[in-house]
């Protein structure tokens, strides 16, 4: 209903994607996988208590948001904190644009070399005694951001958008209200877009479907807009595979000098 050019992306097992304004709005959807359910992650978890939820990594120190308070020992990463992780790993440059670690030789002198270490042969990073984050968890984040950035990007380009375009960027979803706006930035997760625009909305679908419970108007609009989204079927776009494994990277950061 309004001229302000939007995206909204539903992060979650399925990746609901809108893009547009008033005149017109494409949808799509995109498979993510579950990995932002926890889901094929090693010390992965449903956002209950014990969760880690949020992740800053400061010099040599470690700074856990964990459901039900910081007191509590941490057990394992909901979505959220799985995006944080990657996130501040990347920014602190233990992890490279392919989203490998670095050479262990390139990192003796890190101030968070010591929470470097394996599991079954898997290099991995502890944020706890008890929980840490595996190569192999990196790579199936990334499969899962890939695959939302792709559907983003496709959808972007059928308006004929780019990043410079967008007014605001929207995160919706069951953990929309706790992505850190900046960690999907620092991903690839949304377009590289000023983090003042990125905004966490929560649960929208439980919002709408009140909204259409609730009011009359708000319900006639509901049956409506299926008449006027243009859907666009993923499977059918030539190119997305090749786009896919271009987006599996990270985007570009300043690493710190220590780093």
């Amino acid at each position: 209903r309004e001229d302000t050019r939007r995206l909204i992306v539903d992060v979650g097992t399925n990746g609901e994607i809108l893009v547009g304004h008033a005149d017109r709005i494409i949808g799509t959807a995109a498979p993510a996988g579950p990995a932002f359910e926890g889901a094929e992650i090693l010390h992965g978890m449903r956002a209950t208590e014990g969760a880690i939820e949020g992740i800053v990594l400061s010099g040599s120190e470690i700074q856990l948001q964990i459901i039900g308070g910081n007191d509590l020992e941490p057990k394992g990463l909901c979505g959220s904190g799985l995006i944080d992780a990657v996130a501040q790993l990347r920014a602190v440059g233990i992890v490279s644009e392919t989203g490998a670690f670095r050479p262990a030789e390139e990192l003796v002198d890190h101030p968070l070399h010591e929470h470097l270490t394996e599991w079954e042969g898997i290099r991995a990073f502890a944020f706890s005694k008890d929980v840490f984050i595996t190569q192999k968890d990196i790579r199936e984040m990334q499969f899962a951001k890939g695959a939302i950035a792709t559907g983003v990007e496709t959808a972007m380009r059928e308006m004929g958008w780019g990043p410079e375009d967008l007014d605001e960027v929207l995160l919706a979803g069951s953990f929309g209200s706790y992505i850190n706006p900046e960690s999907a930035r620092i991903i690839g997760l949304v377009p590289p877009v000023p983090v003042e625009k990125i905004k966490a909305i929560g649960n929208a679908a439980s919002e709408g479907a009140k909204m259409a419970l609730t009011s009359f108007r708000e319900r006639e609009v509901a049956f409506e807009l299926p008449r006027w989204i243009e859907y666009l079927e993923l499977s059918g776009v030539e190119d997305f595979n090749d786009r896919f494994v271009q987006n599996l990277g990270f985007p570009a950061v300043e690493v710190p000098e220590e780093a």
